[in-house]
């Protein structure tokens, strides 16, 4: 990636900087700017557009915008005004971005907001609460612990949750190759529950997850789920006794 050309530059203290094209760096505390590096701590305002080698945020800041970053990471409270494009991302703390996410690879902790999609090559994990506005996509794995919601579809090649005690729900179904999802504690059994449309995978193990329909190889149906459709297996099938279904479960070609 070829990075913005801006300059290189120390704030101690309140200052600015003027950046030719793009904007003004606002910081109160300390920062670090160039190329290679955006560091701050304290309350700062970076630019949009900018295409930057790693950036590190202590604190409060808001980017004014899209920004493309090899390596980000975030500690405290980050608005982005826009989309964020990266290889790597971790973050903790409270997190909004008003588009997009494309990454390599991600780690939310605390609170996360996504107004659009996620895409993520390799991985994306969650610990807390985290929403997305539209579908979140990986080629590898997606991972949560907590609650999420997300008002579109997931597809990964492994989607696993440990749901706490808030709701979580998929607006539009999830497909993987692997799929589990479970309370993250055995005292949550009652409470952590996720709700969405369909479930398509090889591998399916649920607790505590309402759906309408689920197709899978094997499917394990464990004790909290409420079926509104079809269960139907290709090799093997496991319901709990206790679910909830309105017919009996159907082995398909």
């Amino acid at each position: 990636m070829e990075y913005s050309e801006i300059p290189t530059s120390k704030i101690s203290g309140s200052g600015r900087l003027t950046v030719p094209g793009h904007g003004v760096f606002k910081i109160s505390g300390s920062g670090k700017i160039s190329p290679e590096l955006i560091k701050t701590s304290g309350s700062s305002k970076i630019p949009g557009g900018l295409k930057i080698g790693e950036v590190k945020i202590s604190g409060s800041s808001t980017i004014e915008g899209d920004i493309e970053v090899e390596q980000m990471k975030i500690s405290g409270s980050v608005n982005v005004e826009g989309s964020i494009i990266c290889i790597d991302l971790e973050k903790s703390g409270s997190l909004k971005i008003e588009k997009d996410i494309t990454c390599k690879s991600a780690q939310f902790s605390g609170s996360t907001t996504i107004g659009g999609f996620g895409r993520f090559e390799e991985e994306m994990r969650s610990s807390g609460s985290i929403r997305f506005g539209e579908d979140i996509e990986s080629e590898g794995h997606v991972r949560f612990s907590g609650a999420i919601k997300v008002d579109g579809k997931i597809t990964a090649k492994t989607f696993e949750g440990r749901l706490g005690r808030k709701e979580s729900s998929v607006r539009e179904g999830i497909e993987a190759d692997y799929i589990e999802i479970r309370p993250g504690r055995d005292n949550w059994m009652g409470e952590g529950y996720l709700v969405t449309s369909d479930i398509v995978g090889k591998e399916i193990t649920l607790e505590n997850v309402e759906c309408n329909n689920v197709t899978g190889d094997k499917v394990t149906i464990l004790p909290g789920c409420r079926i509104r459709g079809k269960v139907q297996y290709r090799e093997s099938v496991k319901v709990d006794p206790k679910t909830i279904m309105n017919s009996d479960p159907e082995k398909i070609d």
